[in-house]
């Protein structure tokens, strides 16, 4: 997937917000342990992640998902970028389904969307 991104078939939106988010919930123990990350790991993935995104201003602040205001951060991104899709395995999120003109799907929905 990231293959597919590198060449421009896909953008991929970030915030500086969804960055934060993500190193902390790498660093969770459970999922350091689960995939053998170490610090350099996770900051190597984060580096190439903003070397191929499209990096949002973090201009918007979304209020839509009260059980895990941390998920928060995806929506204002989805709608700052104006992105097709938000692909989330996320239970909060995909309940929401759509969210001002962003699909919210699935990996392996995406996945069947793009042919893979």
């Amino acid at each position: 997937m990231l293959e597919r991104i590198k060449t421009g078939e896909f953008l991929l939106g970030m915030s500086h917000a969804i960055m934060q988010e993500l190193e902390r919930v790498l660093n969770y123990p459970r999922i350091k342990e689960k995939n053998r990350l170490t610090e350099s790991s996770i900051q190597s993935f984060l580096n190439q992640l903003l070397d191929i995104a499209l990096l949002a201003d973090d201009l918007y602040q979304v209020s839509r998902v009260e059980q895990d205001p941390t998920d928060n951060v995806f929506l204002a991104c989805s709608l700052e970028t104006h992105a097709d899709y938000l692909i989330s395995e996320d239970a909060h999120l995909r309940n929401i389904k759509h969210f001002y003109g962003t699909q919210i799907i699935d990996l392996t929905d995406f996945q069947k969307i793009i042919g893979i």
